[in-house]
């Protein structure tokens, strides 16, 4: 089975995948699905201004929709775990990129475990992933760590304006509003408003559901990995990077919960080491009281922006 993907039920960053084929084999199901890069897309404008460059979130989006168009849920699918993925190259406008995965289905019969190759036109790996998808339930309950961040009354520890500064994104993909605490070396806490009126929600369909309004959780990671940037970026105390800053690879990544239009978004970044050119760094993500997420690692790079631009 092979569909071109032309609209979404559910809010979604842009259409993360062009095509997708569903594929029976005697090991099991397959997908494959084809993405271009191209800075027309929603939300790529923003990331990196001056360099198209898909961001790697977005490849965990296109395994949701593949999903999504291939088995033809009722309910919006969801990405409730990354058990690990690995990013080894970066994707520019122009590249188009083939996701290959073998899917595993899962008891419940909603639910499927993913584990993907991504790579470009060329044969270049770009990235591994290994994550689960499917319909959320109470099974995805987690216990967080550590209690939730306080509401912070009074100015900001950093403000918009110096995020702007730091950050090399714009909008709509600069996810995240205040800095509300800051110990450098060791943890941040963010904060990141969600609206009914941000391009996600653009031209859905009426009367879905709740779930149909959930926040995509490929914007979710998005913004918790740009408040670890500003926790290495206060870290090292060096300013504005002159590289780019990009994600390597996250471990143990679970969701239990959404996040909703008009909702506060919350972020805890804790940085567990720094070496040169790398950081480490785990955190939870808040809707209020509640625990929406737990990230166990984050890698992020350093890489010099003319290597980036001349990746074969």
């Amino acid at each position: 089975m092979t569909a071109a993907v032309r609209e979404l039920p559910f809010a979604a960053p842009l259409l993360a995948v062009d095509r997708v084929e569903l594929l029976e084999q005697g090991a099991g199901p397959r997908l494959r699905a084809s993405k271009l890069v191209t800075i027309e897309d929603p939300y790529m404008a923003g990331h990196f201004p001056g360099l198209t460059m898909l961001p790697a979130v977005f490849l965990l989006e296109g395994l949701r929709q593949a999903v999504a168009r291939a088995f033809d849920l009722a309910d919006p699918p969801e990405l409730l775990q990354v058990r690990s993925a690995r990013l080894l190259a970066p994707m520019l406008g122009g590249d188009e990129i083939t996701l290959d995965a073998a899917v595993e289905p899962q008891p419940d019969g909603a639910r499927w475990a993913i584990d993907a190759r991504c790579t470009r036109a060329d044969g270049t790996p770009v990235a591994r992933l290994k994550v689960l998808v499917g319909v959320p339930g109470e099974a995805d309950a987690i216990t967080a760590p550590t209690a939730p961040p306080e509401p912070v009354d009074g100015a900001p520890v950093i403000d918009h304006v110096r995020i702007r500064e730091l950050l090399p994104v714009r909008h709509p993909m600069l996810l995240v509003d205040r800095v509300d605490s800051l110990d450098p070396g060791r943890r941040i806490s963010t904060v990141k408003a969600v609206t009914g009126s941000e391009p996600c929600y653009q031209s859905l369909p009426e009367g879905l559901s709740a779930a149909g309004y959930a926040y995509p959780r490929s914007l979710v990671f998005e913004s918790f990995g740009q408040s670890a940037a500003l926790l290495w970026l206060a870290s090292t105390g060096a300013g504005v990077p002159d590289g780019v800053l990009m994600l390597a690879a996250m471990r143990g990544c679970r969701f239990a919960g959404g996040v909703q239009p008009g909702e506060t978004m919350r972020h805890v970044v804790r940085l567990e080491q720094l070496s040169s050119g790398a950081a480490f760094l785990s955190g939870e993500i808040w809707a209020g009281a509640q625990c929406v997420a737990v990230v166990d690692q984050l890698i992020a790079v350093n890489r010099p922006r003319a290597d980036v631009r001349a990746a074969p």
